[in-house]
């Protein structure tokens, strides 16, 4: 789905102008180089995303066997196609992971939760509950994960290096508008550039025992 670069809002690839604000749409820019873009404050972004990032198979000595420390789900991207990519941001010691959360996966996940599920007794109106809301159980499904394994899962998988961060900002947006639907906005600021992402979660505090309170704002 296409999204308007002024308001936010769901527009069709055959409208000129957006039906909430009346901007003039203009088309995605086309053969994108850099990996990251930035704009003003309470625009979306479109950006190309990086489709591979390093792969830590060999720790360095006296480094700890990297894990899974954080799952942060409903994490979304606008890429530069305005299209609207929702994925799982995993941390973990060494990288910050960003896992396309497809059809397939979402599949799988859900699979996982109705096995755990009939094993717990749950009953039915608690499996109908998870169904629902079902990126409850992603950081179940990646939890018993490797960081290597969870990156190569999916086609467009990626991730960023930890040590390359020096800061993330947040923002809100339109949480006093019940009929637009309030977001967050993160800016995750690296030596090489900016990327933004959204949620519908605030995920503020995790992100500062991820990253530590110096480095999230």
């Amino acid at each position: 789905m296409a999204f308007c670069a002024n308001c936010g809002q769901p527009v069709q690839a055959i409208q000129k102008f957006c039906a909430s604000c009346g901007i003039e749409l203009q088309p995605p820019a086309p053969g994108l180089n850099q990996a990251f873009l930035s704009t003003s404050p309470g625009t979306p972004v479109y950006q190309n995303v990086p489709s591979f990032a390093p792969v830590y198979r060999n720790p360095e000595p006296g480094y700890p066997a990297e894990t899974v420390k954080f799952v942060l789900p409903d994490i979304w991207i606008i890429n530069s196609s305005r299209i609207k990519e929702t994925y799982t941001l995993i941390v973990s010691e060494r990288r910050s992971i960003f896992a396309r959360s497809t059809s397939e996966i979402t599949n799988i996940v859900m699979q996982e939760a109705r096995v755990k599920m009939d094993y717990e007794h749950k009953s039915f109106f608690g499996k109908w509950k998870a169904s629902v809301f079902a990126e409850n159980h992603f950081p179940d499904h990646y939890k018993n994960l490797s960081p290597d394994h969870i990156l190569q899962e999916t086609r467009g998988n990626f991730a960023i290096d930890n040590s390359t961060i020096r800061k993330i900002r947040m923002e809100v947006y339109n949480l006093e508008d019940a009929a637009i639907g309030g977001y967050y906005g993160y800016k995750l600021q690296t030596m090489t550039g900016d990327l933004n992402f959204y949620s519908t979660y605030n995920h503020l505090s995790t992100l500062k025992l991820c990253f530590g309170k110096d480095v999230v704002k």
